[in-house]
C-alpha cells in the first residue's frame, strides 16, 4: 500500500443503473466507511473507466463484471482488483453468488410444487449464465435439461424464438431464468404463446429485484440473496489484500437466502383437486394460528384422509406442507431487519417466539437470529 497521509482510496467501478449494482455499491460503501477509507466512484465503462482509474491512481479497485481494459489498468498500476461477480475474465479475486446453492433451491421449489419437468432460460454468450445452467443440470442429478440461450428482445415484438421454445417444452414445467429482468421477458413470451402461468409454465427468477418482480405479470417468484453482501465482502477482501494478509480463499461464494414465492410459481401441479385445494388453503392461511385439523375441517374430510391424499400426490403430509410454507415465509421476513423475531413468529402463525425459533432451527439447522446474521449484508 502506498505511503501517504491520506486514507487509502478505492476506485469503485459499479454500474448503478439497476438494483443489483446499487445494492453492491451500498455494501462497498458501508465497509469502507467503517474503515474511514475514501471511495472514488468511476461512472464510466470500458476504456473510459480504465483511463479514469489510471488518472485517479487508487490503492485498489472494486468492480462489477470487470472488463479487459479495467484489468489492464489495475495490472499496470500494480494494484489489486476485486470483482463482485464471476465474469468472463480470469480475475484474481472475486465474490459471487453460489450458483450450485441457487440450483438446489430452484429444484426444491419446483419439486415441492409437484413439477416433474424443469428447464433453464439463459443469456447467450454469458459465462455466468452457462454456470447457472450447469449447476441446474447437476442439481437435477443428470436428467436431461432443456435450455434456451439466445438473444431475447427488450420489447414485445420479437419474442418468437422464446415463444417457440416454451411451446415445445413438456407441460407443466418449471423454468429457472438467469435473472429477474429475463424472467419478465419469459412471462411476456408465455402470454404471447397463450401458455397459462403458472399452471403450464411456472417461472422462477434470480436476484429478487423487487421492482422487476412486482411489474411482471403475474408477479415473479425469485431466488433471493443478500446482494449488498457481495460488495461488503469484496471490500473486506480488498482490505485484507492491502494489509498484506495471505488470501486463502480468493474466490468467495455468497449463499442465497431462499425463494420469495409470488404468482409465477403459485401452484401445486398435481391432478388431485383436493390436494390442490388444501395447498391453496394452507398458502392463504399459513400466517394464522391454524393446524392440519383446520385444513381438514375446511375441506370437510378427516385428517387421516388429508395426509393419505397428500402423501399419494406429493410424497409428504399436510403438516409438512404447512411447515414448508411457513419456513419459506420466515426466511423472507428475516431479511427485513426492522421486524423482530417475535413479530415474524406471529406473522408465520406461531403463538410464541420460542416455538417459532425451535421450529425454524429444526427445519433449517439455524436459530432465526443466526440465520438473519448470516444472510444480512453486514
Amino acid at each position: 500500500m502506498k505511503s501517504t497521509a491520506q486514507p487509502p482510496a478505492v476506485a469503485v467501478c459499479i454500474d448503478t443503473r439497476d438494483g443489483a449494482g446499487r445494492s453492491r455499491l451500498h455494501g462497498v460503501a458501508q465497509y469502507l466507511r467503517r474503515l474511514g477509507w475514501r471511495m472514488l466512484l468511476v461512472r464510466h465503462t470500458g476504456r473510459a473507466a480504465a483511463a479514469e482509474v489510471a488518472r485517479l491512481r487508487p490503492d485498489g479497485v472494486i468492480a462489477y463484471i470487470a472488463d479487459r481494459w479495467l484489468l489492464a489498468a489495475a495490472r499496470a498500476q500494480k494494484i489489486p482488483l476485486v470483482d463482485t461477480a464471476f465474469g468472463e475474465l480470469a480475475v484474481p479475486m472475486t465474490v459471487s453468488l453460489d450458483n450450485d446453492a441457487v440450483a438446489r433451491l430452484a429444484v426444491e421449489h419446483f419439486t415441492q410444487a409437484g413439477l416433474k419437468h424443469i428447464a433453464y432460460c439463459g443469456v447467450k454468450r454469458r459465462l455466468a449464465s452457462e454456470q447457472r445452467r450447469a449447476s441446474l443440470a447437476t442439481a437435477l442429478g443428470g436428467k436431461k435439461l432443456a435450455a434456451f440461450a439466445d438473444a431475447v428482445s427488450e420489447g414485445e415484438s420479437d419474442l418468437e424464438p422464446l415463444v417457440r421454445w416454451l411451446k415445445q417444452l413438456p407441460k407443466p414445467v418449471g423454468v429457472l431464468v438467469f435473472d429477474d429482468k429475463l424472467g419478465e421477458r419469459v412471462l411476456a413470451a408465455c402470454h404471447a404463446a397463450r401458455l397459462a402461468i403458472p399452471q403450464q409454465v411456472a417461472v422462477l427468477g434470480i436476484g429478487n429485484d423487487e421492482l422487476m418482480c412486482d411489474v411482471s405479470w403475474p408477479t415473479l417468484s425469485s431466488v433471493s440473496f443478500p446482494t449488498p453482501r457481495l460488495g461488503y465482502e469484496a471490500a473486506h477482501l480488498l482490505a485484507q489484500k492491502l494489509a498484506g494478509k495471505k488470501i486463502r480463499q480468493p474466490h468467495r461464494k455468497i449463499q442465497p437466502s431462499g425463494v420469495v414465492a409470488r404468482g409465477s410459481t403459485d401452484l401445486v401441479a398435481v391432478e388431485d383437486t383436493l390436494v390442490k385445494d388444501a395447498a391453496g388453503f394452507i398458502r392463504a392461511q399459513a400466517g394464522g394460528l391454524i393446524g392440519v385439523k383446520h385444513v381438514a375441517q375446511a375441506l370437510g374430510i378427516s385428517r387421516r384422509t388429508l395426509d393419505r391424499r397428500f402423501a399419494g400426490a406429493l410424497g409428504r403430509t399436510a403438516r409438512d406442507e404447512l411447515l414448508r410454507v411457513r419456513m419459506n415465509l420466515a426466511r423472507t421476513l428475516l431479511a427485513d431487519p426492522a421486524r423482530s423475531i417475535a413479530t415474524i413468529a406471529s406473522e408465520c402463525g406461531y403463538s410464541t417466539a420460542a416455538s417459532f425459533s425451535r421450529a425454524f432451527r429444526q427445519h433449517t439447522g439455524h436459530w432465526p437470529s443466526a440465520y438473519r446474521a448470516h444472510t444480512r449484508s453486514l
